[in-house]
């Protein structure tokens, strides 16, 4: 933090002394902020995972630390053409705008996070300021980074203010690409000149790219809670080879040719975490119960768009309205852990009309059933549908020669496994399980 003297400190079981400066400390002490104490990080898991019980407010913290970290190595690496581009004053800037970002980056997470992201309010609910935005539409349902943005907004309308505007329109910049740069932030990078001194790509990767500080964070912690080796990876060498470049688009970053098996590493992690805990079978059920809750109204819950309601959006709020009707349809298999029988997960090597048939199969039987799909990227970088918010270009060197290549080009676990992490789950009563499979053995013969 090249902006303040770290006056407080914080012991955290994934980095060790976390610390901070007297202006995170009021933001880490306001009530927005102290709310992630109630925000599980992986909802149900801990139904699985018995230690899987953290919550955003550790995460945020740790993806702060990292995202600073980050931020401080690539100065100190290329501090001396950074300096041609930018006053000391720019960099302490840029620092604790980075920092901002990767602490309020999930202060709008509903509880349980993603689940209740289906009974957001629209967006013209919330306290947003829609001047910042570069498309905004009023009438969209809201998401999670939504309620982040009116949070940091609100934080710099207080009096006195947390954030100054300047400050939270950067921030939000970080977290959101739909928002816009201030014109504070624009006079710093020179931007009237051209766009290859905007230091914004290189930042928003940090908090939300392909290798961020949020990913590095949350597989180190999700894997020390839940009790698994699946998340971890070599976090302090990825972080060394990390260094930045001035390009067209700006200034992106780079990661050192030395350190290409170590990022492919990060992606099996990403990779084996979504498939064993993120997405395990027993958790997915748990999650359409509470959505279904939610939708039928089953539940006195409602997220209404004021950040004063949003304050009580809690878990232990949540969990409260479903124990005050666990004799109702879904909120009864949430309180009673009711768990349904996995009966079959189609692959890829499966025939195409196999899921069809089955499901067919079971309507015909009068079986009732449950079928549930996620799919989540492996890496933006490796699917053609996608492009990614900022190239990630790996630095190498051939007989004195350095080249900057995008890394999908040179890695060959990107190229080999242009894949998701997709999971198709089909699930009955368990009382219903030896019937169905009856019924269905004979079609995956």
């Amino acid at each position: 933090m090249s902006n303040a003297f770290p006056v407080y400190e914080s012991r955290c079981p994934i980095h060790g002394t976390i610390s901070f400066n007297e202006r995170e400390k009021r933001i880490i002490d306001h009530p927005f902020y102290q709310r992630l104490r109630h925000i599980s990080q992986l909802g149900f898991a801990n139904y699985v995972y018995t230690g899987a019980t953290h919550s955003r407010f550790g995460h945020s913290l740790g993806v702060m630390h990292l995202a600073g970290k980050i931020f401080d190595r690539i100065v100190a690496l290329e501090r001396d053409w950074l300096l041609d581009i930018f006053t000391p004053d720019d960099i302490a800037y840029f620092s604790q705008v980075v920092r901002f970002a990767a602490l309020l980056h999930d202060t709008g997470h509903p509880p349980f996070s993603h689940s209740c992201e289906a009974v957001l309010p629209f967006k013209k609910s919330l306290p947003l300021p829609t001047d910042w935005y570069m498309s905004f539409d009023a009438e969209e349902q809201a998401t999670h980074e939504d309620f982040s943005i009116a949070i940091i907004y609100a934080l710099a309308c207080e009096s006195p203010p947390l954030l100054s505007m300047t400050e939270a329109q950067d921030v939000c910049a970080l977290i959101d690409s739909k928002v816009d740069v201030s014109q504070e932030w624009k006079q710093r990078c020179k931007l009237d000149k051209g766009n290859d001194k905007n230091i914004l790509p290189l930042l928003r990767h940090t908090i939300s790219g392909e290798m961020d500080a949020d990913r590095m964070d949350y597989l180190h912690r999700d894997s020390y809670y839940a009790g698994v080796n699946y998340g971890k990876f070599d976090m302090d060498h990825l972080i060394r080879a990390l260094s930045c470049v001035q390009t067209e688009q700006g200034i992106v970053p780079v990661l050192n040719h030395n350190a290409l098996h170590a990022y492919e590493g990060f992606l099996f992690a990403r990779l084996h975490m979504f498939l064993q805990v993120y997405l395990h079978k027993t958790l997915l059920p748990f999650d359409y119960y509470l959505q279904q809750s939610l939708l039928e109204h089953e539940i006195d819950f409602t997220i209404t768009g004021t950040l004063e309601n949003f304050l009580m959006a809690r878990n232990d709020k949540l969990l409260s309205s479903l124990f005050e009707v666990k004799e109702k349809k879904w909120a009864s298999r949430i309180v009673q852990r009711k768990t349904l029988k996995r009966l079959f997960q189609f692959e890829h090597y499966h025939r195409p009309e196999l899921k069809q048939q089955m499901l067919e199969a079971l309507q015909h039987s009068k079986i009732q059933y449950l079928f549930l799909q996620s799919t989540n990227y492996l890496s933006m970088l490796s699917s053609e549908q996608q492009s990614p918010k900022v190239p990630l270009l790996l630095k190498n060197q051939i007989l004195g020669k350095v080249q900057y290549l995008p890394i999908q080009e040179v890695s060959l676990l990107l190229g080999q496994y242009r894949q998701t992490a997709d999971v198709q789950y089909l699930y009955c009563e368990r009382e219903d399980y030896q019937r169905a499979c009856e019924i269905l053995v004979p079609l995956i013969k």
